[in-house]
């Protein structure tokens, strides 16, 4: 018994030597993995963009819209990029003779038919070729302002349509006042150069310019102010709807622009416009 325990004890004391002379090394664990350490890319405005955001203004996100083609028109608030041509505006201004139009407008448009060739037909170079349309060209608009032109008794002109024994003195100003004593003349219109319009009482009046409905192509209408008289023959006349202002748009040839009610049809309004003859 005596002997196992000297063993136990030589075997203790053994182990302690050892723990004293031979070294304990700790494991050697690595958490280093493969994947890039930029796998999940920063988010920062910063990083992002290239500059600081601005909380209070535009910021470099704000542009960056892909760009439209010219003549595509955006569906979002970048703006329009397209040539319109607006209803109730005309596409071409003409010098005279046929290459008036109006584009839109509330109502029906019936413009007197031109160029035909003899015995009424239309006269037409090939028939077999299609005819290409032409690429609109833009004139300036003409316009006079009324200043200066008024004549001692206040009015800026004189209306003659012969065909209708016509003689009125044309006011300024689309008012009931105005068409009291004459014509009156749109205040939005030119005076003198390019379209000059009027407008006046269809009956019920003493100053009655019903009549210019049954005004033909070719009949002639005088206008005479401080500037001189000009002679305008009759190119278009026609119903229009009540708002339709098409007709007071500003050409670059020189026209005169009548318009008047039409009887028993308050929503309907008679136009007639007169070229200045060469």
């Amino acid at each position: 018994m005596k002997h196992i325990r000297k063993i136990a004890g030589l075997m203790l004391s053994l182990t302690a030597a050892l723990s004293l002379t031979v070294p304990v090394f700790a494991s050697d664990y690595s958490f280093t993995t493969d994947a890039p350490q930029d796998f999940y890319g920063s988010t920062s405005y910063e990083d992002v963009y290239g500059s600081q955001y601005n909380y209070g203004g535009k910021n470099v996100v704000d542009y960056q819209v892909s760009e439209l083609e010219y003549g595509v028109q955006s569906t979002t608030m970048t703006g329009v990029m397209e040539r319109t041509i607006l209803p109730g505006l005309q596409q071409t201004v003409g010098t005279g003779g046929g290459g008036y139009g109006v584009a839109g407008g509330g109502g029906p448009i019936t413009v007197l038919v031109e160029g035909t060739g003899a015995g009424g037909s239309t006269s037409v170079t090939n028939p077999t070729v299609p005819t290409l349309p032409t690429t609109p060209t833009y004139q300036q608009p003409a316009y006079t302002s009324v200043e200066g032109m008024a004549y001692k008794d206040g009015h800026i002109g004189t209306i003659k349509i012969p065909s209708l024994s016509i003689n009125m003195k044309v006011w300024e100003g689309e008012t009931a006042e105005s068409m009291k004593k004459g014509l009156g003349h749109y205040s939005s219109t030119s005076a003198w150069d390019g379209n000059v319009a009027m407008c006046g009482h269809n009956r019920g009046a003493k100053y009655v310019i019903g009549a210019i409905k049954d005004l033909e192509q070719g009949d002639t209408i005088t206008y005479t102010t401080v500037y001189g008289t000009r002679t305008y023959a009759v190119e278009t006349v026609t119903v229009i709807s009540n708002t339709d202002w098409s007709y007071l748009q500003s050409t670059a040839d020189n026209r005169i622009t009548l318009t008047t009610c039409l009887a028993d049809h308050p929503e309907s309004r008679v136009v007639v416009q007169a070229v200045e003859k060469k």
